[in-house]
């Protein structure tokens, strides 16, 4: 006998819980991806760069506040995106950029193995320069980014028969805006980069809104390697990051197991061999969780980045 409405709607409110377990350490979604997106560094006056990224993230380990918890479904999350960036640079001080990402994402238990894969959200997004100061050797630029995710990604994954539940679907189904201010001091070959960033999620597909972020950034990077221009440069990155997320809604009900504050370490390289070509390494590794309910922390974030200017 098939199960009515709202058997079937009642079923779906109870794989929200767990599914959104794997979600505790998800950092800016359709804003990951590309090169020096959240710094006061803008392209230059005219010209474009293409970069591709790949990003691999893990989570496992169950934690109810900061305190690890059995779990008895021995979950692990895996997430791998890859991700076209475009930046044009407008005029001097300005720069439009897009992401474009594909997203594939698994959940392992002891009951049951979730896969999804399909394009995501895109995130379009325009950087502007709005303080610049330089003196010998050494500069100073902030910059606001703003910009918004778009509803391009998939929300129809399925599983046995069965629609997948939105936390493990490609694409939210939902406009979500977010605005960012960044802050890059250069003094010879140190470089400082902060960061204020703040993502307002809207309902989506399913009815379920993701719940928004904050974020706080602080890294710094040494040139190891500064040759003369066009010569090579190596440069070596480690910083600190701090986010809040608020509870995701379900049809207009809080979730309990989401939301939370992280606070995670940063550790990163880049290597200019050429002024044409950018490549970056980036890895997040956390640093301490306090999450609410129960939900599966961070593991690790590995993104590497190639970019090509022309």
């Amino acid at each position: 006998m098939a199960s009515s409405p709202v058997t079937m709607e009642a079923n779906r409110r109870m794989k929200i819980p767990f599914l959104i377990l794997a979600f505790a350490a998800c950092p800016l979604a359709a804003q990951e991806g590309g090169i020096e997106v959240f710094t006061g560094e803008t392209l230059y006056s005219s010209g474009t760069r293409v970069s591709l990224s790949e990003i691999w993230r893990s989570e496992e380990g169950l934690l109810r506040g900061s305190e690890d918890v059995p779990d008895p479904l021995h979950r692990r999350f895996e997430e791998r995106r890859a991700v076209l960036g475009i930046d044009h640079g407008l005029r001097r001080g300005l720069t439009l950029s897009a992401l474009v990402p594909h997203v594939s994402q698994e959940l392992d238990s002891s009951v049951d193995k979730l896969k999804s894969s399909g394009p995501g959200d895109v995130a379009l997004f325009a950087k502007h320069v709005f303080q610049r100061r330089d003196w010998q050797r050494s500069a100073i630029r902030s910059a606001l980014i703003a910009g918004v995710e778009v509803p391009t990604g998939k929300t129809s994954e399925r599983a046995s028969g069965a629609r997948l539940d939105p936390s493990l679907q490609p694409g939210s189904g939902s406009w979500d805006p977010f605005v960012g201010i960044a802050t890059t001091l250069e003094l010879d070959r140190l470089r400082l980069d902060a960061v204020a960033f703040y993502k307002e999620n809207t309902e989506g597909a399913q009815d379920f809104e993701a719940g928004d972020r904050f974020t706080l950034g602080l890294k710094g990077r040494y040139h190891v390697l500064h040759t003369r221009y066009p010569g090579p440069t190596v440069g070596a990155r480690i910083g600190l990051e701090w986010v809040h997320t608020a509870r995701a809604e379900d049809g207009g009900e809080s979730v309990l197991n989401s939301g939370g504050e992280e606070l995670l370490l940063r550790l990163g390289a880049n290597w200019h061999p050429r002024p044409d070509l950018d490549l970056s390494l980036d890895v997040g590794l956390p640093l301490y969780e306090d999450l609410r309910g129960e939900q599966l922390g961070l593991d690790k974030r590995i993104q590497f980045s190639l970019g090509w200017r022309f």
